[in-house]
């Protein structure tokens, strides 16, 4: 007997979301939330500076390139297709780098690799079959995508911790290619139905449809310009966060746990984000999870040498990290035809990785430059505040739960 009603969206929705989450938990966000714990090791033993460790990861912003060619394909051939593909290049090359990754050039070569490829095993893949087949839980089922990362990296962190001090960096990132292709290809490609993200919903009437008529839209670069902003924020504490975490006096496995403060954050955020855009303002909603990591900047700034507060810091920056597949993909879906869904939001989810970029090399630019952080989070907070701004701005049209 079924859990769901048959005329319930989860009757066979509940697959798509499982599906969804844990791709998402086993691809490239684990290894984009889990390469600071890199930074040091791979400081010490290649002898790179911060800046180059940061640009390393930085230069996942090739997705700016890859995201649109993935949306594209993702509209013509569906998710099952371009998710093995992805998943097996993105493992190979992470293997390749653990291998022969002995430089600054071959480390930067690898990353770049993966953000081209990497869409395939994000959100730009991964909320389309949700988007096509949920409308009245869209919400909460875009906010379910992101809950397996956020889970993964509650348990993963101190785990690869312990690889890595035991076996060097280079074991951690073979760990991370065996957990996308033995742990996760299988399964989602067992779960996703066949059907999935190739049976969408019809196109509105009063909705253009040329191939790039969205770029002519004010409401697009709206969304796109409070993305990039809040990547430009967000992204950089994230991928220095345990070096920032050890800046204020913590300990390295102290800061690892800092990670899982800020993925339990991001839990509350993808889920929380997800059942609020279901049932209130989605803009109001937006706004005032823009607001909140203001205030864990405020706490990095004030409080050194104190776990609780730090840990608390933490937590709040994931909660946006967790709500912003939620709510961009909730805003695409609503403002735009979601035939063409991952096209546009494969644009804008490749310019979002332009701020990604900025905010990693920004921070790790801050430290080496003034011996810490606190430019780059000064500077966040100003920039949370344009993008709270921008949000009410954007054009939605009425909820349609047909």
């Amino acid at each position: 007997m079924s859990l769901f009603s048959r005329d319930s969206e989860w009757h066979l929705g509940w697959r798509i979301a499982v599906a969804s989450a844990w791709a998402n938990a086993t691809g490239i966000s684990l290894l984009f939330y889990t390469f600071n714990m890199f930074i040091l090791p791979m400081e010490r033993e290649l002898g790179l500076d911060r800046t180059q460790t940061a640009t390393i990861q930085a230069l996942v912003i090739t997705a700016a390139f890859g995201a649109p060619i993935i949306g594209r394909l993702a509209d013509r051939f569906g998710f099952h297709v371009l998710f093995l593909i992805c998943t097996a290049i993105m493992a190979g090359v992470e293997l390749g780098s653990a291998r022969w990754g002995n430089s600054f050039a071959a480390l930067a070569l690898g990353t770049a690799l993966i953000g081209f490829i990497g869409g395939g095993s994000s959100s730009v893949l991964l909320t389309r079959p949700i988007n096509g087949h949920f409308r009245r839980y869209r919400g909460l089922a875009l906010g379910m995508v992101g809950v397996g990362i956020s889970i993964t990296t509650v348990f993963v962190p101190p785990w690869l911790q312990g690889v890595i001090a035991a076996d060097g960096w280079r074991q951690g990132y073979v760990m991370l290619a065996a957990i996308a292709v033995i742990a996760g290809l299988p399964l989602v490609l067992l779960l996703m139905p066949r059907g999935a993200s190739v049976h969408m919903q019809p196109v509105r009437p009063d909705t253009p449809t040329g191939a790039r008529s969205f770029l002519l839209e004010r409401d697009f670069w709206l969304m796109t310009m409070a993305n990039v902003l809040a990547n430009i924020a967000t992204s950089g504490a994230i991928a220095q966060m345990s070096p920032m975490l050890q800046e204020k006096g913590l300990s390295a496995a102290t800061a690892a746990l800092g990670l899982s403060s800020f993925a339990g954050g991001q839990f509350i955020g993808k889920l929380g984000g997800g059942w609020l855009l279901d049932r209130f303002e989605p803009r109001l909603v937006a706004t005032v999870l823009m607001v909140v990591p203001i205030l864990a900047y405020v706490m990095f700034l004030a409080t050194d040498h104190m776990v609780a507060p730090l840990m608390l810091a933490a937590a709040l920056l994931g909660l946006l990290q967790g709500a912003d597949i939620s709510i961009f993909g909730y805003f695409v879906a609503r403002r735009f035809d979601v035939t063409r869904y991952g096209t546009i939001f494969g644009a804008m989810h490749g310019l979002g990785w332009i701020g990604t970029a900025t905010g990693v090399i920004g921070f790790g630019a801050s430290f080496d430059r003034f011996g810490s952080y606190w430019v780059a989070q000064s500077v966040s907070i100003g920039l949370l505040l344009i993008a709270a701004m921008l949000i009410p701005l954007i054009r939605l049209p009425a909820r349609d739960h047909s």
